[in-house]
């Protein structure tokens, strides 16, 4: 092949490479083109997850905090300092505190909550930790400087809700009970409380979670919290839960804290956006009964139950895993009454399904005393239907106990105790001298006095006081209308105060 023939084939060689060369890569842009083409055609024919009207932009928290901030008030009562330390209350040779001020290791103090309106007459509902164990109980309203003495119309311990009342110089602004059970999760919702002390505080976030139950010492069989990421601190305990619509969804309660006490009341930790609201349904029923009664009246079964669990369920052959297993049958109860037994599986009560075995106390708590009910159980594989009759729940021995050992306070409204010299040491006295005041009944002649839960009480009457018996004795003899001089001693130092006996 001449030089001319080889330059011509190289040069066709190298036209015959770009020409190739050129159609591989217009293939290229036109299929890639196209693929490309099909792809964003393949996302953009599919609907989007939720369309634009179901898409709600934030709520206007602004407004939400403006009708809101006139129904939620502060609360301070009267506790303990701290808890004191047990073992040295076991070494101390000389005796512990008195029962009622046996957990402070300091004179007491003023802890601090919230709470808001639920009528313009004054009922406030709040926590049953935020007024327990005090005297007494002091609200304050926003733009109102005056401190309201508040009553106390009744508290649970067991679902933590307490009902109080003032007497304000008019009418006052009510948030509206709304519907805990329409809650969805991922809705927003806002938390009022008096954080840190800081004053009325607003916080925002979402529902986490619902029915949620916490399994640790200091829940209860009744717990059903709503699990919520706005913030809740120390002195929300109390505070509403408020959807978007300004309803109350839902009692500000407790927080999971780690690292310190874990689950408990706000005061326990701080928030990391764990935080635990008693759900506004559940406290309707209470607050009604608190108002009439004082007092919450439950309904009672008799079994004690546990949960269906998988192995449970292939155990005891059952269809599925759900309901409530009993464990036992309580002795002069209505379920012994009608014929429970130990492994019955009980699926259904007065016409409710049991798909977990703590939804079951909640629904017989809730049941009118004296009512008839129907209750599906399944036995030995078959299913069979018990007719109880619910009874009434009673205190435990030990919570009766506590209740009977109360005691009632003197005709100038106090309670008094006698001094332990731990107590006596921690006030600054060289020794025992004096009696303890553990309780100053609210609006009595001695809260009107100024005394005050921990006070020394030195002399009465211009006469010392040795011991309680003594003290009684010097309160027998005084009269109607009578002033009384008294000597008490605070950390601060001893001072005079004048009663006027109105008994």
């Amino acid at each position: 092949m001449g030089l001319l023939e080889r330059n011509v084939f190289m040069n066709n060689s190298r036209l015959g490479w770009r020409i190739r060369y050129a159609v591989v890569f217009f293939s290229i842009l036109v299929f890639g083109g196209v693929a490309q083409a099909e792809s964003e055609n393949l996302f953009s024919e599919h609907t989007p997850a939720l369309g634009a009207e179901e898409v709600e932009a934030s709520p206007d928290f602004s407004l939400l905090a403006k009708y809101a901030r006139r129904a939620v008030v502060n609360i301070s009562s009267e506790t303990g300092a701290g808890d004191g330390n047990e073992a040295d209350e076991e070494k101390e040779e000389e005796g512990g505190l008195s029962p009622f001020l046996k957990r402070n290791s300091e004179p007491p103090s003023r802890s601090l909550g919230s709470g808001f309106f639920v009528s313009e007459t004054g009922y406030i509902v709040t926590n049953n930790h935020v007024i327990a164990n005090g005297g007494k109980i002091v609200v304050r309203i926003p733009d109102d400087k005056t401190e309201y003495q508040a009553e106390l119309v009744g508290a649970d311990s067991k679902t933590d809700i307490a009902l109080i009342k003032i007497t304000p110089p008019s009418s006052v602004v009510a948030l509206p009970l709304g519907n805990s059970d329409s809650l969805e999760i991922g809705e927003w919702v806002m938390a009022v409380g008096n954080q840190f002390q800081l004053g009325q505080t607003f916080t925002a976030g979402i529902v986490s979670a619902k029915s949620r139950r916490v399994p640790v010492r200091s829940s209860g069989p009744y717990d059903q919290f709503i699990q919520t990421d706005a913030a809740i601190n120390p002195g929300s305990s109390g505070g509403p839960l408020l959807n978007t619509k300004g309803q109350v969804v839902g009692i500000n309660t407790a927080i999971f804290s780690p690292g310190r006490q874990g689950f408990g009341a706000p005061a326990a930790g701080f928030n990391i956006g764990i935080g635990f609201s008693v759900p506004v349904n559940l406290a309707k029923g209470i607050l009604l009964q608190l108002k009439d009664k004082g007092r919450v009246t439950r309904g009672l079964l008799g079994v004690i139950i546990q949960p269906v669990t998988l192995d449970v369920q292939e155990a005891l052959a059952l269809s599925e895993a759900r309901g409530a297993l009993v464990a036992d049958v309580l002795e002069d109860t209505p379920a012994q009454e009608v014929g429970f037994q130990r492994e019955d599986v009980i699926l259904s009560f007065n016409g409710n399904q049991i798909d977990e075995h703590d939804d079951l106390p909640l629904m017989v708590a809730n049941t009118p005393v004296g009512t008839t009910v129907k209750v599906g159980v399944v036995r030995e594989g078959k299913q069979i239907e018990l007719r109880p009759t619910v009874g009434e729940l009673k205190d435990s021995p030990e919570e009766e106990k506590e209740k009977g050992n109360e005691l009632k306070p003197d005709k100038i409204g106090l309670i008094i105790e006698e001094l332990t010299p731990r107590y006596s040491r921690q006030m600054g006295q060289d020794k025992p001298e004096g009696i303890v005041i553990a309780q100053v009944a609210p609006s009595s002649a001695g809260e009107k006095a100024g005394l005050q839960r921990g006070d020394i009480l030195l002399e009465f009457n211009r006469r010392p006081v040795l011991s309680p018996s003594e003290y009684n004795k010097l309160l027998d003899d005084v009269t109607k209308d009578q002033v009384v001089l008294l000597l008490i001693a605070r950390r601060e130092g001893t001072r005079f105060l004048t009663l006027r006996n109105n008994q």
